[in-house]
């Protein structure tokens, strides 16, 4: 059972790619920090966790060697770190008990090679949409002349439903002019657009228009009982 002891060797390591190479004095030292035992513990793989910074997060490598010499010594850039913890454990094998055999003693399960496991962390992203009012860009379109019946239908009913009465009858009565066989409702709302901007004489033309389209509603029934 692997002993991690937290003893962060805070390695940023700005080795060049040739740093464990250059000479034999070089790797007889790394050798050394491999073989450091420490309270009757003896160093069987390094953990090695390598954070690369980001504007947008950051971006963290895990992985596990069994020889300091497999560390990674690319360049890693400033304000990145890479960081080498020893994994500690018990020897297998009693100093006296070496002495007795006969042949030389392997310790096969602390030289192996294991799988390096490497997990990559990706930076969030901030998500990448536009919200667009589609009525209010018809409403701009409309500022410059270009006109529709959709157009002039969704902004009317915007402006008439925000309570913007006045808008609401500009584009209601544009409607009218390029478009007479609305539905009945269309001149309800231009008749109370009117009627908000206390344009009595055109709310009543209106008003009789859509009674005319919808003589049996209950709102035409009415309306025509009271002037009545």
């Amino acid at each position: 059972m692997k002993t991690y002891e937290t003893f962060f060797i805070a390695l940023v390591f700005v080795f060049s790619c040739n740093s464990f190479g250059q000479s034999s004095n070089s790797a007889s030292g790394i050798s050394a920090i491999g073989n450091t035992s420490k309270d009757g513990l003896v160093i069987v793989a390094y953990y090695v966790e390598e954070t690369i910074n980001m504007p947008f997060g950051k971006r963290t490598t895990k992985y596990e060697v069994s020889k300091l010499s497999m560390v990674y010594t690319n360049d890693l850039g400033p304000n990145n770190t890479r960081v080498v913890t020893p994994i500690y454990r018990k020897p297998k094998l009693k100093i006296g008990d070496v002495a007795l055999q006969s042949k030389t003693v392997v310790d096969s399960s602390a030289t192996k090679i294991k799988p390096i496991k490497v997990e990559v962390i990706a930076p969030a992203k901030d998500p990448k949409y536009l919200i667009i009012d589609v009525v209010d860009t018809y409403a701009k379109v409309l500022d410059k002349g270009y006109k529709s019946v959709e157009m002039l239908t969704k902004v009317a009913d915007r402006a008439y439903f925000d309570g913007d009465l006045a808008t609401a009858a500009k584009y209601y009565e544009e409607l009218f002019a390029m478009k007479t066989d609305m539905d009945a409702m269309y001149y309800y709302r231009y008749a109370q657009s009117l009627k908000g901007i206390d344009q009595e004489i055109k709310a009543n033309e209106a008003m009789l228009l859509f009674e005319s389209k919808n003589g049996s509603n209950d709102v035409a029934k009415h309306n025509k009982l009271v002037r009545n």
